[in-house]
């Protein structure tokens, strides 16, 4: 059987030991990425499915694998073939101006002074890779459930992923839907330094006043 095959009976034998949930979450878009010298590499879609099919799936595979083909001695996981790197590479050609000048007027002229919102900041050119979809499902689903779904949502990732994009996107979806809604962006670092300032000063009142106006 080719690598191909190989993967497709995995699966199917895993689908019979799981549930239909954890099965599509943790094995869709995965496969056999390369199978050399005994070594069989699979490709997941994300960084979070690579490490949850390693501590929990690991043996499950191999000894799957090793009935079909009892040359494969170890089993190895990468992320899928786009790579982080290539991503953020197109995010900034997209978004970074070319010059501090430039960057300096598109910080200025365009930031929303009320919402702190950058409005080239859209789900339309959001880029989406293998390792930020999950996050950018979610941010569409709360504008589609306002309150219901996903609240409070908590992204983590690295630098240049795309987080402060997809925040903003959320805020600049509302803004141009529900124009009724209150929207204010504003990084972690600003809130609790302003916070911290306002408890020391027995500012509280004003500080939430600024940070809901």
């Amino acid at each position: 059987m080719n690598p191909k095959e190989i993967w497709q009976t995995v699966l199917a034998e895993i689908e019979l030991s799981i549930s239909k949930a954890n099965f599509i979450t943790w094995f869709r878009n995965t496969k056999i990425h390369s199978k050399k010298d005994g070594i069989v590499t699979i490709s997941a879609p994300s960084g979070f499915a690579k490490e949850w099919l390693e501590s929990k799936y690991n043996k499950q595979i191999l000894k799957i694998l090793r009935n079909n083909s009892p040359d494969i001695k170890e089993i190895q996981f990468i992320i899928g073939s786009q790579t982080p790197t290539t991503i953020i590479k197109r995010i900034k050609k997209k978004l970074i101006p070319n010059s501090v000048s430039d960057q300096l007027n598109f910080q200025e002229f365009t930031l929303d002074k009320e919402t702190n919102l950058n409005p080239k900041y859209t789900f339309d050119n959001f880029v989406i890779g293998s390792f930020n979809e999950l996050a950018q499902a979610a941010a569409r689903a709360i504008i589609k459930h306002q309150g219901n779904l996903y609240n409070p949502l908590f992204i983590y990732g690295g630098v240049g992923l795309g987080k402060t994009h997809l925040l903003q996107a959320v805020g600049n979806d509302l803004m141009k839907n529900s124009p009724n809604k209150k929207v204010k962006y504003i990084s972690s670092e600003k809130f609790t330094s302003e916070m911290i300032d306002a408890i020391s000063n027995k500012g509280m009142e004003d500080f939430k006043k600024n940070i809901i106006k």
